[in-house]
């Protein structure tokens, strides 16, 4: 291989890095809440593939419109929640990618401003469609999380 051929590949990496994680990035902000108002929950869908696997521990939801619906139902509680993404690691692999992200959130009611703190290690695998990365899985395990968080999706979780 020749220098700058190598070069290509690894300004392509880096490329494919910085491009999966501001994916990341939009995730975070488009499952945000502030002042009671969702993000852009369609915009939020459309970071996924179309046989995409969303499964943040109460059942799966399959492709962008189940994936939407699903994060309605999870946000009409909150006056506030914050989804702080820390510590990614990515692992690429040509056209998909697989990788772990550390998730720090911080919710509040209309009722008690006080933080209620969750944390969860994502477990998520990407892959390179015509309209660039999007997120084929996305699963957790949850770390820690305040009582009071898993009070407000008691239904949910019990299914």
């Amino acid at each position: 291989m020749d220098n700058l051929a190598s070069v290509e590949l690894k300004l392509q990496r880096l490329q494919d890095l910085e491009d999966i994680k501001r994916l990341r990035h939009k995730y975070s902000y488009g499952a945000n809440i502030i002042d009671g108002k969702p993000g852009d929950l369609k915009a939020f869908a459309a970071l996924f593939a179309d046989d995409a696997v969303f499964d943040v521990g109460m059942g799966p939801a399959n492709g962008p419109a189940e994936i939407e619906a699903m994060m309605q139902e999870l946000t009409t509680q909150w006056q506030c929640a914050m989804h702080y993404m820390l510590n990614q690691v990515i692992d690429l692999d040509g056209d998909s990618a697989s990788g772990n992200t550390t998730g720090l959130f911080a919710f509040t009611t209309e009722d008690n401003p006080r933080p209620i703190w969750l944390s969860n290690i994502y477990t998520e695998s990407f892959t390179r469609t015509a309209d660039g990365w999007r997120f084929q899985s996305v699963s957790l395990i949850t770390t820690f999380a305040d009582p009071v968080f898993l009070e407000g999706y008691a239904d949910e979780l019990a299914s």
